[in-house]
């Protein structure tokens, strides 16, 4: 027997058929609505997509959020002069994680000792890579991820409030840079996702030395 055909049923029973016949399709409606349709199922085996919930990492909780620093007024040391392996070409890059220090090869078994922070444990790394850009002022793209854990836009102009500073070095075509900082009393720390801060003052003086293509060799 159809739908139609169940409410003419309750109909010839009078007044108290109707109601019965309304309650039925009131209790009907409430299972569709509660209930997941049939169809809905063969599009969504997963369940239907939540609304604005189309994101590729899953933020933090408020507590773990970084809250950054405010620049502290630090006294900058002067860049070493000092002695290195002479495996190492004139114009490379040695920076030793352990250390918290960068060199850069001024000539056979000579280099410049700068101090740098790191990445934290998890993202600290080591190899071989290449310079391949030099950004003068770059702008700042940072991951959805660390836009979350810093608490910045999309995009971070040139300035005083970007954390990649006055200058960056690209590393290879990964996301590393060797760069200034907004935050010098960071220097010496494990602070970074993978990328080596410098005091400004000195990654504007590297800037000046370093040619693309340079070798970056990265020590433990």
């Amino acid at each position: 027997m159809t739908t139609v055909d169940l409410g003419l049923a309750f109909e010839h029973q009078g007044t108290n058929g109707a109601w019965l016949m309304r309650t039925i399709l009131t209790v009907a409606s409430l299972l569709v609505l509660v209930g997941e349709p049939a169809w809905a199922q063969g599009i969504y085996p997963f369940g239907p997509p939540a609304s604005r919930h189309y994101q590729y990492f899953v933020p933090p909780a408020p507590s773990n959020r970084q809250i950054p620093s405010k620049a502290a007024n630090v006294q900058i040391p002067k860049p070493e002069n000092t002695a290195i392996g002479e495996e190492y070409a004139k114009g490379d890059i040695v920076i030793v994680n352990h250390e918290r220090s960068l060199y850069f090869v001024e000539e056979s078994g000579r280099a410049i000792r700068y101090p740098v922070a790191i990445g934290k444990l998890d993202d600290q790394w080591e190899g071989v890579e290449t310079i391949t850009a030099k950004r003068e002022n770059p702008r700042w793209f940072p991951s959805e991820d660390i836009q979350w854990e810093m608490g910045v836009s999309a995009m971070v102009p040139p300035g005083p409030q970007n954390p990649l500073g006055p200058r960056a070095l690209y590393l290879g075509d990964t996301l590393y840079r060797i760069h200034g900082t907004n935050r010098p009393n960071s220097i010496g720390g494990e602070v970074s996702h993978g990328c080596f801060r410098m005091y400004n003052p000195h990654i504007i003086e590297l800037y000046e030395k370093v040619q693309i293509g340079a070798n970056v060799h990265v020590l433990p």
